[in-house]
This record gives structure tokens, C-alpha cells and sequence, in this order.
């Protein structure tokens, strides 16, 4: 990062350039401190090549950017920055609250200074003994009662502007979130965050509340793909999709875990109240009736397999999706258009 250059960046541009860091660290989960905002500064600046291509080799790998890979940034790259480029850095993201900060003072000054002038008139009011000093008071009054309108409307417009300021920001921070952590072509959550969901949920059931998981797959889905194109194949994609989010609601999370495999989390709910819900959603999918929209020829029959499981207190993450995808394949083992809890896979696989 080249400090003479930084110097010279004008404040629209170090204004913008918080636009783009802050969305950036949102987006990639990076925790707001002074340290991790230098080193997305200097991405979003495009000011360090060598800064830039690593970040973009992470991303590309999908690495997590935890508190010791931006502190390894930030060493290797960073912190070759001048001392007050850094302070600089730091010092635009408490900006708009020090302008505020300012402004609250200053009409607190003017409040001060009006009440001053009140509390000087009723005094000057009481020894006056001529209209004429009356009058005089009373025109005072007049221009500082005009002054403080001015000082207060000012003030009304300049925390207006910083709260728009805000608002905009907060709103751009909601939306990146929301694209880290969707499936672009369903609009379900994606897998990234379905981890995040259960580790929470797992924190918040405690010792008593039941946790089921519901594992489910399109069946036979590469011959979708092969008979009627891969556009095709992402429309049933989709429909399986609304057909989770129709039959969800409240704190369950629906998720598409990756290609047409899919997962549900119903917090709160049994391993019967699970298989209740994953039978309704088997049952829609098979009596569903698709079409091409381009020759209106059928589809033929959607049907889904279904593995559910319930969490075990103590155990791994990927123990408890495990069990569930155990179920999972064993309903498809066993003639696919099956719903198969923990409870019946063993007499299922025993079937088959």
C-alpha cells in the first residue's frame, strides 16, 4: 500500500471505499476490528497486487477467513503500510459518528447560548420601565429565537443525511449477507449457512428439545438431465425447492446441500413430527403433474427419497447428517418414493 498515494485520495473516495470494504468483510464473515479493516481497505483499494492475489486465491479455494488468516494478511502484507496510513484507515470508520457527535454539541452550545439570552431578557423585562426598551427585548428575541431555528434545522438535516448514510449501509451489509449465505437458484439456504443454523440450533435445544434432520434426494435425476436438458433439470431443482419452503415454516430451515440433494432442520420437532413432514413433502412432489413450458410434453413422475435422523446430544455435525444420509440411501436401496427414519433403515437395507 503505497502511503504518498493514500494521502492523496480524496474523501468521496475514502468514502466509497468504506462502501466497498465493510460489504466485502460482511460477505466473507471477517469481524469488524481495526487490523481486519486494513486489510480489506487494501483489497477494496487494489492498491497492493500482492494483497489482492492471495485474497482472490482464498476465495477461490473457499477458504474460511478466520481471525489467523487475516492476522497472516495483514503481516505479510499490511502492516508494510506508514503507522498513520493505519490510524488514517481506522479513523474513517469512526468519521460519520464524530461528524455527529460535533453537530450534538455545537446545538447543545446554541441551546445553551439561547437559554442565556432568555434568562438575560426576563431580567432586562422586569427593570424596564419604557416601551421602547420592550420593544428592544422583544426584537432581540426575535433575531435569537430565528438563530437557534436555523442552528436546530441544520442540525435536524445533518442527522437526517448521516442516518440515510446509515440506513443505506445497513441495508447493503443485509443484502451481501444474504447473498453469502442463499443458493442462487432456489433461493434456499446454502450449505455454508445450513452449518450455521444447525450449530445454533444445537446451542439453543439444549438437553430437552428435539433436533431431526431430513435428508432428501431427487430420484433418478441424471435421466431428467439426459431426456430433457440440464435447464430442465434445474426447473424440477427449483420446484423440489418450493415445495420444502411451502412445507416449512416458523425456525425450520430448509437448504439445498449441493447438486439436487437437499436437507431440512426442524428444531423443536420428534422423529415421528419429522417423518410426518417429510412424507407431506414426498407426497407433493409425487403427485405433482410438471411440464416442458416449451411443448407442454410431461415429465413424467418427480419423485423424492427421504432420510431422517435426530440429533444425538454430544455428537459431531457431520455424525448427525451422516445418520440421516445412512437413511437416506437406504431409501433409495429400497425402491426410491420412500420416507426412512434411524428407527426403520435397518429393516429397510435387511428388504432389500
Amino acid at each position: 500500500m503505497n502511503g504518498k498515494h493514500s494521502n492523496q485520495t480524496s474523501a468521496e473516495q475514502s468514502a466509497e471505499l468504506l462502501r466497498l470494504t465493510l460489504p466485502l468483510m460482511a460477505r466473507h464473515k471477517v469481524a469488524v476490528t481495526p487490523l481486519n479493516y486494513a486489510v480489506w481497505y487494501g483489497y477494496a483499494s487494489r492498491e497492493n497486487p500482492g494483497l489482492n492475489a492471495e485474497i482472490d486465491r482464498l476465495i477461490n479455494e473457499g477458504a474460511a477467513f478466520t481471525d489467523e488468516v487475516n492476522m497472516q494478511l495483514y503481516q505479510k502484507f499490511a502492516s508494510e503500510c506508514d503507522v498513520s496510513q493505519f490510524h488514517k484507515i481506522r479513523g474513517e470508520m469512526a468519521d460519520i459518528l464524530d461528524e455527529v457527535g460535533r453537530s450534538l454539541q455545537d446545538a447543545g452550545s446554541d441551546a445553551k447560548q439561547y437559554g442565556g439570552t432568555l434568562e438575560g431578557m426576563v431580567e432586562n423585562v422586569n427593570e424596564s420601565d419604557s416601551l421602547d426598551d420592550i420593544k428592544s427585548l422583544l426584537t432581540t428575541l426575535v433575531q435569537e429565537t430565528r438563530q437557534m431555528q436555523r442552528s436546530t434545522q441544520l442540525l435536524h438535516e445533518h442527522l437526517d443525511s448521516k442516518s440515510h448514510e446509515i440506513t443505506l449501509l445497513k441495508e447493503e451489509l443485509e443484502a451481501e449477507r444474504k447473498r453469502a449465505s442463499s443458493d442462487p437458484l432456489t433461493g434456499l439456504a446454502n450449505r455454508f449457512a445450513m452449518f450455521d443454523g444447525l450449530n445454533t440450533m444445537v446451542d439453543e435445544s439444549g438437553e430437552s428439545k428435539p433436533l431431526t434432520i431430513l435428508m432428501l434426494d431427487i430420484d433418478h435425476f441424471k435421466g431428467i438431465n439426459d431426456a430433457h436438458g440440464h435447464l430442465i433439470g434445474d426447473r424440477v431443482i427449483r420446484f423440489v425447492a418450493q415445495v420444502l419452503q411451502q412445507n416449512t415454516k416458523g425456525r425450520d430451515l430448509a437448504a439445498r446441500y449441493g447438486g439436487e440433494e437437499f436437507c431440512v432442520l426442524l428444531p423443536d420437532t420428534g422423529l415421528e413430527g419429522a417423518k410426518a413432514v417429510a412424507e407431506r413433502i414426498r407426497t407433493t412432489v409425487a403427485d405433482a403433474k410438471l411440464v416442458r413450458s416449451d411443448n407442454k410434453a410431461p415429465l413424467g413422475k418427480i419423485t423424492i427419497s427421504i432420510g431422517v435422523s435426530q440429533y444425538r446430544r454430544g455428537e459431531d455435525d457431520m455424525e448427525f447428517i451422516n445418520r440421516a444420509d445412512q437413511c437416506l440411501y437406504a431409501a433409495k436401496n429400497s425402491g426410491r418414493d420412500k420416507v426412512i427414519t434411524e428407527k426403520d433403515s435397518s429393516a429397510a437395507v435387511k428388504t432389500a
